[in-house]
């Protein structure tokens, strides 16, 4: 048990990037903490932790190290709970997820899931570009749309609905478009894809199938928020997920576009780094879908 208690604070060391943050998430004493990678490095043979006065780094036998044991811990986690289906939920989550759903669909929704597991700390990040799981020390993230290949696993969520619009002074200053020819007259605020820098396409749903299309446009973003100033502002067309862009919508900020060619919906997905589902991102997952479900009504 030693061992699995100093493995637990071993990748707590690395999840929160000091050794004093680890005492305090974990909340055990700081010289504890000093100790337990002491008996790790002894019990190894090898340095897993190099540090300096402002951070630490891992060692390459280090970063195997941590690679190798997370999901072995996640296992011991998991076995206990399968004996204890009812057992509550302790411990850390740390989550990512795309900054627009975890604004508008998460946290609003948050306190339900803390009152269902009040000793539950759930430590969330919010970005638009994709995360390496275990270099971040991520149990999951959420993502929308199609996955690159990478060393996750994916549970699919449901899919979400998309819209495409514009603000009432562009369509004032271009026009409103009709067809998707008319588009190659029009200015789009177009999406990038930060990890390999692709300019995402428009999509639209005709008689003939899913039509892929590339809009001309100035402005290439990678942040939801901005992107959706920039179409306030009515520098182009946007083309996004409905719930984000809905309430715009409803006020009369945006105006909906070509009704006719509705965009196809996007797969959700919850993505975590090995085979095993822990209990902790089991749990949250089906949380997830519930919200997906109400997202999708409203």
């Amino acid at each position: 048990m030693n061992l699995f208690e100093n493995i637990k604070i071993f990748i707590e060391i690395v999840d929160s990037g000091s050794f004093t943050k680890a005492a305090e998430n974990l909340q055990i004493h700081r010289p504890a903490v000093t100790k337990a990678v002491q008996q790790l490095e002894l019990e190894s043979g090898v340095r897993l932790l190099q540090r300096t006065t402002r951070r630490i780094y891992l060692t390459p036998e280090g970063e195997e190290f941590y690679q190798r044991s997370k999901p072995l811990l996640l296992q011991a986690d998991d076995l206990l709970a399968s004996f204890a289906s009812d057992r509550a939920l302790h411990g850390q989550l740390r989550v990512d997820m795309p900054v627009a759903f975890a604004r508008l669909v998460v946290v609003p929704k948050l306190q339900a899931f803390y009152d269902a597991h009040p000793n539950l700390t759930i430590i969330l990040s919010s970005s638009d570009v994709r995360r390496d799981m275990l270099r971040d020390g991520l149990d999951c993230m959420l993502r929308v749309g199609e996955l690159f290949d990478g060393d996750y696993v994916a549970r699919p969520l449901g899919s979400v609905r998309r819209v495409t619009c514009a603000s009432p002074g562009y369509l004032a200053r271009y026009g409103t478009p009709e067809t998707l020819d008319d588009l190659h007259h029009h200015q789009a605020v177009n999406w990038i894809v930060s990890n390999n820098r692709k300019v995402m396409p428009w999509h639209f749903v005709t008689a003939q199938g899913v039509k892929e299309m590339t809009l001309p446009g100035r402005l290439v973003l990678d942040n939801s928020e901005v992107y959706i100033t920039a179409g306030l502002e009515g520098l182009g067309l946007l083309q996004g997920m409905n719930f984000f862009l809905q309430p715009y919508i409803d006020s009369g900020q945006l105006i909906e576009v070509l009704p006719n060619f509705p965009c196809p919906s996007r797969k959700l997905s919850l993505l975590y780094p090995h085979r095993h589902l822990s209990h902790k991102v089991r749990v949250f997952a089906q949380w997830l879908e519930g919200l997906l479900g109400d997202c999708n009504r409203g």
